[in-house]
């Protein structure tokens, strides 16, 4: 399980499950070795937060950016296909966990 939440922790969230096309999408963000930035579905983001402290910012490009009004973190980017972007604490991976299918020969 993954989870993240904006500097000011006022908004947390929880990727409840990922899947293996999901996985193969992941990157390690740019600014930050630590982050780990994932493209996951809608469905598998829990977020746990007071309604007003998670804003929508809606883009010209069809993208909804949600945004922490306390501290202005960008908490994820959703798309038009269901699916958010997301940054995520990473702390190197899980080598008893079961491996991805691009692994399995």
């Amino acid at each position: 399980m993954y989870k993240g939440s904006c500097n000011c922790q006022a908004v947390q969230f929880e990727i409840d499950r990922i899947d293996e096309l999901d996985a193969d999408n992941e990157s390690v963000a740019n600014a930050d070795q630590q982050r780990l930035s994932l493209e996951v579905s809608k469905a598998n983001l829990i977020i746990d937060c007071a309604p007003s402290v998670l804003a929508e910012l809606h883009a010209a490009n069809g993208e909804t950016h949600h945004v922490c009004t306390v501290c202005g973190h960008l908490m994820f980017i959703e798309g038009q296909q269901d699916k958010v972007v997301v940054e995520v604490a990473f702390n190197g991976h899980d080598a008893l966990s079961a491996p991805h299918c691009q692994f399995v020969v």
